[in-house]
């Protein structure tokens, strides 16, 4: 669990600095700001999934199985997927509907569950892709000595 924690932290934070300098800092609303939204957020996601799933094999002594990733990279994507939510409801009771506006999305449960489900279901599928890629079985000695 505490993979799931330190990465899904990490991309919630990354995920939380962009969204805070994108409307505070620098005022941007244009359609080429919201692709750069959906390039940050998966950039972070997969940089997070990746560096998880990594340490994961680490840990168990260089060997991965896919079920293994998987099953990280899982609890990776739902850790950031509820820490993100949490984020956007905070910044929706502190800033207002004003930025949802801002974003194309005026209802506030389908925003909610766009980020929550739509950050998990991208999760499930980059993590099945970054396990598949970084499986390593242990090579096992047949031959005698």
């Amino acid at each position: 669990m505490k993979i799931a924690l330190k990465y899904g932290i990490a991309v919630t934070l990354v995920i939380a600095a962009w969204v805070a300098l994108k409307h505070f800092v620098l005022h941007l609303e244009s359609p080429p700001a919201q692709i750069a939204d959906v390039v940050i957020f998966n950039l972070a996601a997969i940089t997070g999934l990746t560096l998880g799933i990594r340490e994961k094999r680490k840990i168990n002594g260089g060997t991965l199985t896919f079920g293994d990733g998987w099953i990280t990279g899982i609890k990776i994507a739902v850790t950031y997927a509820i820490l993100t939510s949490a984020y956007f409801a905070i910044l929706l009771a502190r800033v207002g509907p004003k930025l949802m506006q801002q974003e194309g999305e005026t209802s506030v449960v389908r925003a909610f569950l766009g980020v929550s489900i739509g950050f998990t279901l991208f999760g499930i599928v980059f993590s099945a892709i970054i396990a598949l890629i970084m499986k390593k079985k242990m090579a096992m000695n047949i031959g005698g000595c």
